[in-house]
């Protein structure tokens, strides 16, 4: 009966690793931006610039590049913005009331130009579907800021940079889609940008199951186990009758 047994453990613990699911779609950027939905602040008297956006990295930050595997996001200024606002996002169907852990790797960096100029990098999970004009604006009460860099008011031509560094965070879904979101601005800067690669989410725990539903095994794996019952009875059952 031991082989069966092994067997059984072995088709669980598989499952159970099964059900660490993935849920970012191309978060290695290794397909580009496939997955991903690129966004910019309406051009505006104040918001004269945008983020081009690549898989290079020929600004002076990171000094490795990409973090890991061929290919990294990268966003940089446009050439001669002052003031620029976007980045990227995508939408990922989760369970309401489930724990989910982001994470991921980021690097960025900003020159300083005229006083009082700002720069800051957000991680963010928005509830819902929404557009970029959502993203644009401030959080709302249901969305959930996950990781966030600022660095305001540099020197005329005074560097601020940061290496590959991890970020995480947890979120609870609210509803049944979040909307990650990666966020840039800079105002009153010269060259600016960020990277992005190896970006997680995945769910943590198990959600609440109602009276009426099946154990979160799910009934395919039940009647897995009862196979497994079955055929360790019947297994027993022949050396009873060869002994």
């Amino acid at each position: 009966m031991r082989p069966l047994c092994c067997i059984g453990l072995w088709l669980i613990l598989s499952c159970q690793l099964a059900n660490a699911q993935e849920l970012v779609v191309n978060g290695d950027f290794e397909a580009g931006l496939s997955g991903w939905t690129v966004w910019n602040a309406p051009p505006t008297p104040f918001w004269n610039g945008v983020w081009l956006q690549s898989n290079d990295c020929d600004i002076w930050v990171p000094t490795v590049c990409p973090y890991a595997g061929t290919t990294s996001h990268s966003q940089k200024k446009g050439s001669g913005a002052g003031n620029a606002h976007g980045g990227i996002y995508q939408q990922i169907t989760v369970q309401p009331g489930r724990q989910y852990r982001i994470s991921g790797q980021w690097s960025g960096g900003v020159t300083g130009n005229a006083p009082g100029n700002a720069t800051w990098w957000e991680v963010v999970a928005y509830d819902g579907i929404v557009d970029d004009s959502i993203i644009d604006q401030g959080l709302r009460p249901q969305d959930q800021l996950v990781d966030k860099i600022e660095r305001i008011d540099l020197g005329n031509n005074e560097v601020f940079q940061f290496q590959w560094q991890p970020f995480s965070g947890v979120i609870t879904a609210a509803s049944g889609t979040v909307t990650l979101a990666f966020k840039q601005g800079s105002f009153s800067t010269f060259d600016a940008a960020s990277y992005h690669d190896d970006v997680s989410m995945q769910p943590l725990g198990v959600p609440a199951t109602p009276a009426r539903e099946l154990p979160t095994l799910g009934r395919g794996m039940l009647v897995l186990l009862l196979v497994l019952l079955a055929l360790s009875a019947a297994f027993v059952t022949r050396r009873l009758r060869g002994s």
